[in-house]
């Protein structure tokens, strides 16, 4: 979980690019008559999303082939995104392409360690067609944190989830991802959100609602225990070199180190945990 910067560009200018490259006159002229629409949907989504209050915004849940609005389809409305956005051959796919690498590291902003490689509809266009090439709307994501997620959405304040693009800068600046070693056969370690008491109780039930929808306390475990199988010959090493307190003075200097690069990843929280395990 990670704060990214909002895209630099606008709804309209996407909208622009998406039906001037339609082949069908006559389906340019019926997007162009309803360009208001989607313009005003990006002012009623920014105004929803700085507030956390995106949860409150309309669904819809019609066939595709209803019509929405403006003699404009539930399908019609999803194309812009499949048909004139996400095509290599359309020229609205550059700000596809720019959205994708927005990210730091090209790491997905959901998971903090998944490669980015396709887009995720914050709020999913099968319930908010109109919000398909909304920039603001389309994160950066790994195929992990997308595919789970699904369609999945939040029809009530305490089931909002973590924005990349609104969420305030406490989220990386403060520690609220924890680990704790279990002393198991093989080693093992156990992940828990635990975001300060001091922060307001909406950013607490996102942190925690986020953390449970992207599975993230068993996808941790998975990552940490491929580490700690690498880490065994290093610590082995030094032990054998330096003693103890040489393990643990690398321990803690690892997690030092993580921490001024993520606050909050996976591997910042493990090497804490196994630096102040006497266990281990």
């Amino acid at each position: 979980m990670r704060n990214l910067k909002c895209p630099p560009f606008t709804t309209a200018t996407v909208f622009d690019e998406c039906v001037n490259s339609m082949g069908n006159a006559g389906r340019q002229k019926v997007f162009v008559k309803a360009k208001s629409r989607f313009t005003t949907a990006e002012s009623d989504y920014l105004n929803a999303a700085s507030n956390h209050t995106l949860y409150q915004l309309s669904t819809s849940t019609h066939p595709n082939d209803t019509v929405v609005f403006d003699g404009l389809t539930q399908g019609d409305l999803k194309s812009l995104y499949t048909a004139q956005m996400v095509p290599s051959s359309k020229p609205a796919r550059k700000y596809y392409d720019q959205l994708i690498v927005s990210s730091p590291d090209r790491k997905c902003p959901f998971c903090g360690f998944g490669r980015a490689t396709t887009l995720d509809h914050f709020l999913n266009k099968s319930y908010y067609p109109w919000f398909s090439i909304t920039p603001a709307n389309l994160v950066p994501a790994c195929k992990d944190c997308n595919h789970g997620k699904s369609t999945s959405h939040a029809d009530a304040a305490d089931k909002q989830t973590i924005h990349p693009y609104f969420e305030s800068k406490e989220l990386s600046e403060e520690q609220w991802l924890y680990a704790s070693v279990l002393s198991t056969t093989p080693l093992s370690l156990e992940y828990t959100a635990k975001p300060p008491e001091h922060w307001d109780n909406g950013l607490r039930r996102r942190v925690y609602q986020h953390f449970e929808l992207f599975d993230l306390k068993t996808r941790f475990a998975v990552e940490a225990s491929t580490e700690l199988g690498a880490l065994r010959f290093t610590l082995k090493q030094l032990h054998e070199c330096a003693g103890r307190s040489a393990m643990v003075q690398h321990l803690a200097a690892v997690a030092a180190g993580e921490a001024k690069h993520f606050r909050n990843s996976w591997r910042t929280a493990l090497y804490q945990a196994l630096a102040l395990s006497d266990w281990y």
